[in-house]
């Protein structure tokens, strides 16, 4: 059975009981009874995403929100000149998308899955509605809010205090930390896997608001001291501990 949604795209439906167990684990959802995961679960709909396709524009009028399942998106700022500035990358249990709807404002950032990427897609009315009937996921959304609010103010800070090296070793780390792989600040044992990012140079330059140069020269260094390695479209955090060192306040 096919659908279509307004953001484009055909998506396929899948049992309902299926769904529900996938939105269980979103900590949005997670405290809900059986009974309003059920009806929830009818109200979604699953769509697989390529790597490099875009999900919705800038300036698009905002109608879904969206649950990452599986794979990674990145949103980001497009420049005048083709240029972009990376705002966040969203894996599996994060949602965006939900701004747009509470304004009904257009679309204030681009979204674009960076891999290949399944995602729940919920209608912007009924997802206001779901809010009304459950107050404690209003709080999970405020929680959200106030993440990303505090990780632009980050970002703030270290673009005006930080240098290139150091807010490329910061924002990897943090990446890290996201991916749930390696702790910050914790300590990794010698024989621990290599930790792997699924991130271009072009992605990291425009997030630590560099030139794709600078930022090949500081992943040249760090690539040529055995910290990390780089390989087409990821790079990879071999040590953690001596990245930790590189950021300097």
């Amino acid at each position: 059975m096919m659908h279509r949604v307004s953001s484009g795209g055909t998506v396929r439906r899948m049992p309902d009981a299926a769904i529900a167990q996938r939105l269980r684990r979103l900590p949005l959802f997670a405290r809900l009874s059986d009974e309003e995961l059920a009806d929830l679960a009818a109200r979604i709909r699953l769509r697989p995403y390529r790597r490099s396709e875009v999900i919705f524009r800038k300036d698009d009028p905002g109608t879904h929100l969206y649950l990452v399942l599986e794979g990674a998106v990145k949103i980001s700022l497009p420049g005048e000149f083709g240029q972009e500035a990376l705002v966040a990358i969203m894996r599996a249990g994060d949602f965006f998308g939900e701004l747009a709807l509470f304004d009904r404002s257009p679309r204030s950032a681009s979204a674009v899955a960076l891999e290949d990427t399944r995602a729940a897609l919920l209608a912007g009315e009924e997802f206001l509605a779901f809010l009304e009937r459950h107050p404690t996921a209003v709080r999970v959304v405020l929680e959200t809010l106030a993440r990303t609010i505090r990780r632009l103010s980050d970002r703030v800070e270290h673009l005006t205090f930080l240098d290139v090296p150091s807010r490329v070793a910061k924002y990897l780390l943090d990446l890290a930390h996201e991916s749930a792989a390696v702790p910050v600040g914790a300590s990794a044992a010698p024989a621990a896997p290599a930790l792997e990012l699924s991130l271009t140079q072009d992605e990291l330059a425009a997030f630590v608001g560099a030139s794709r140069v600078s930022v090949n020269r500081v992943l040249g260094d760090l690539e040529r001291r055995e910290i990390v390695g780089v390989r087409r479209r990821h790079i990879v955090i071999k040590d953690p501990d001596r990245l930790a060192k590189e950021i300097r306040f």
